[in-house]
């Protein structure tokens, strides 16, 4: 019996296989790697057998069946969800307890400031838990969309409505803890807003700082140098007028200037003194900050924080759809 026909996997000669086939012969045949990619041919027959929608589900599909998995994980691992809003809720209660009843005096006003300062950075702090969370599913991600599993804006959009109501949890709780307490004034549910939108714009920064670096380390490097710099041209430490010309695109880029200058409008727009001393009033406070008086404008601050939102989710997404690994043509 002939080596071929006793084993089916040995041939004689490079004759008995299909032409353009390679073989251990290295008499008659050399290495090229172009041996190993499938013939244009067979391409070309591929191509056609596969004629039809990139996708096979709606986006509307994609985004609930997302959804529902991102869901279904934080159900399992709630802990990122509820160690924040633990912090939010030590933080509210320490808040409230700290700044209760103020001196009517320009001390009071210090006070009432620092409070309000101290928010908006406790509330962009809280969201830097959320640099891990695409990290960890960048290789998912990668995968799933390689093989056009789902839309990368899909996947944006799902992100984005899973944490909506978390976060209105966690800005409602901290709001109900330090407003009647230190007896706030101006509307309730605009400070809910603020402390609302000024969470999902920190959010959607974040995540976006997320998909752009290697590892969580450099996010969290990355996410603390850039809180650093929000914080010092926030309008605190400098009035807006005072900052420096060529610093003045930091003051219009920080995500804490708005939400800042918001929650101080909201307190002093009225002429109501809150200074015995001095008779100064609510207005006058503001106009020492540089801050608008008009009560329409305090409105435009969270319009901004909206499209600062919008801008980093969209950013999140163009790095996702064109910058990711493995993305099948």
């Amino acid at each position: 019996m002939g080596l071929s026909s006793a084993s089916p996997g040995y041939y004689t000669y490079s004759s008995e296989i299909l032409a353009g086939t390679p073989t251990p012969h290295s008499s008659d045949y050399t290495v090229n790697e172009n041996d190993y990619l499938t013939p244009n041919d067979a391409a070309t027959n591929m191509a056609y057998q596969h004629i039809g929608p990139k996708f096979t589900n709606s986006f509307f599909s994609e985004t609930w069946v997302l959804m529902r998995r991102n869901f279904k994980n934080i159900r399992r691992t709630p802990e990122l969800f509820l160690s924040r809003l633990v912090v939010l809720i030590i933080m509210g209660f320490m808040m409230a307890t700290m700044f209760k009843n103020p001196p009517n005096d320009a001390q009071g006003i210090t006070n009432r400031i620092s409070f309000f300062v101290f928010t908006v950075c406790l509330f962009f702090f809280s969201s830097n838990d959320a640099v891990p969370a695409f990290i960890q599913e960048r290789l998912i991600f990668i995968r799933e969309t390689s093989h056009n599993a789902y839309r990368a804006s899909s996947y944006t959009i799902a992100g984005l409505i899973t944490y909506l109501p978390f976060l209105a949890l966690q800005a409602l709780v901290y709001a109900l803890l330090v407003w009647y307490a230190l007896k706030l004034r101006g509307p309730f549910i605009y400070f809910l807003i603020v402390l609302y939108v000024s969470l999902i714009s920190t959010n959607s920064f974040v995540v976006f700082v997320s998909s752009v670096v290697p590892n969580y380390i450099l996010g969290y490097a990355a996410v603390i140098a850039f809180t650093a710099l929000f914080f010092l041209f926030c309008g605190y430490f400098l009035h807006s007028n005072d900052i420096p010309p060529y610093w003045k695109w930091m003051n219009t880029i920080s995500t804490m200037t708005y939400p800042y200058e918001g929650l101080l409008m909201n307190q002093y727009q009225t002429t109501s003194p809150f200074d015995k001393y001095h008779n100064v009033s609510g207005f006058q406070i503001l106009k020492a900050l540089n801050i608008n008086t008009e009560e329409a404008k305090k409105w435009e601050k969270v319009y901004i924080m909206l499209g600062w939102a919008v801008l980093y989710r969209i950013l999140f997404y163009v790095v996702l759809r064109f910058f990711s690994k493995n993305q099948r043509k």
